[in-house]
């Protein structure tokens, strides 16, 4: 009886499968009733510095923090100006940000029937962020105001002009700035500035999926589902920390259509049989449903450097998704596959009760993305078939590669590997 249903599985796999079922866990591909499918999607990031400005061009992670730590940044500084001539500034900051990054998506998914398919997904992910920080106060840098050495004698301000014996703040003094302070001078209350490393759990999804259409050619399929805030949110007090989870509930619609070319070739063809090819159209939307989440709010997007801290109400951007892929048969039980993937996200909305400027969290959220994936596939169902391997698998490596996009996507690659298993 089992080895029955898996050799419908053999017709399932042959029939359904398209680009999408071979390089991301979101994919059309049915199951047939009571087949089970276990599959682990792991994305190898090459390190990534890049990220696509409003403008869509690329410039550094760091950018915020490339710049004159002078009275824009430290409003507190702003009674020094008159004193310096210009704006009073404790030096250039020099920072560059880089980050090393693994992902793994692990799967089960059941066929109900063989035209609705259960399946739940958790993924859980690493993440290193590389931080190179340091602070220029020689001459020829904006550095005109410093510690003052005779702080403590009565009526001695912390900081006074270099030019009256000031003393450049080093890269320490600046670390404390940012955290508990220095003396006489309150902090911002952040932790340190430097290399981190967290690793956890992202969102939990459960879907199903149903398959609407079924013909020679054509496969329509219809999913659903809910994506839930299981991933640890982005810490407020830590400026360069790497969010795991949205840390709000998504519910997930998606559209897969499948047109099989196989009767461009003459003669008979079994499914998957080499020169066919199979093209995938498919939509995507998530619909991202209102928060809450305790937020830094600065007063521009660009300085991320405020005291100001609330738990703000947020209704993340909805998610659009289309995508377009081809998958060709050049030799029997290897599938080469390409795709475009183009994807947006609406601005976010966020709202408070304590007057802060909270368009600096909306702006720069309108995200943008252009993708290519090219996937190369081995299965053993041919095998299985033959009694030469005892379980039906596909293993795919695959390319990925955000080539363009805008409002903070990563300009980032990675090579993939997506192993499936049928039982």
């Amino acid at each position: 009886m089992r080895r029955h249903v898996l050799a419908s599985v053999v017709g399932a796999i042959c029939w359904l499968t398209s680009l999408p079922a071979v390089t991301r866990a979101d994919d059309a591909l049915m199951l047939p009733k009571g087949t089970f499918r276990l599959y682990s999607d792991a994305h190898f990031y090459l390190p990534f510095d890049k990220r696509y400005d409003p403008d869509g061009k690329p410039e550094a992670l760091g950018a915020d923090f490339n710049r004159s730590l002078d009275s824009r940044v430290f409003p507190l500084l702003t009674p020094l100006d008159r004193f310096v001539g210009g704006r009073a500034s404790l030096g250039d900051a020099r920072v560059s940000i880089d980050i090393d990054l693994v992902e793994v998506e692990f799967a089960l998914q059941y066929g109900v029937t063989d035209r609705l398919t259960l399946g739940v997904m958790v993924p859980y992910s690493w993440a290193t962020t590389n931080v190179k920080a340091r602070l220029e106060t020689a001459p020829g840098s904006s550095a005109n105001v410093g510690r003052n050495p005779r702080l403590g004698q009565p009526g001695q301000p912390p900081l006074i002009p270099l030019a009256a014996g000031g003393i450049p703040l080093t890269e320490e003094d600046v670390q404390q700035l940012l955290g508990p302070g220095l003396p006489g001078v309150p902090g911002f209350g952040f932790e340190r500035f430097e290399t981190i490393s967290v690793e956890g759990f992202g969102d939990l999804e459960a879907s199903f999926k149903y398959q609407y259409l079924r013909t020679e050619d054509w496969r329509g399929v219809f999913g659903g589902g809910v994506r839930f805030p299981t991933g640890e949110v982005d810490d407020p007090d830590n400026l360069v920390d790497f969010s795991l989870g949205s840390g709000a509930y998504a519910l997930l619609f998606r559209f897969y259509t499948d047109y099989i070319l196989s009767h461009l070739w003459t003669g008979p063809q079994p499914p998957a049989s080499p020169g066919e090819l199979t093209l995938n159209g498919t939509f995507r939307y998530d619909l991202v449903l209102p928060d809450k989440q305790v937020r830094r709010v600065p007063d521009d997007v660009n300085n991320p450097l405020t005291t100001n801290k609330e738990n703000v109400s947020r209704d993340l951007g909805d998610r659009f998704e289309f995508e377009a892929s081809a998958r060709y048969v050049p030799f029997r039980d290897w599938f080469l596959t390409g795709l475009y993937r183009y994807g947006f996200k609406l601005e976010d909305r966020v709202s408070g009760t304590k007057g802060f400027n909270y368009e600096s969290l909306e702006k720069e959220t309108a995200r943008t993305e252009h993708i290519v994936i090219a996937a190369l596939s081995y299965s053993t169902v041919g095998a299985y078939q033959g009694k030469r391997f005892p379980i039906p698998v596909i293993a795919t490596v695959y390319y990925r590669n955000r080539f363009a996009g805008s409002n903070n996507a990563f300009r980032s690659q990675y090579i993939g590997l997506y192993l499936q298993v049928f039982f």
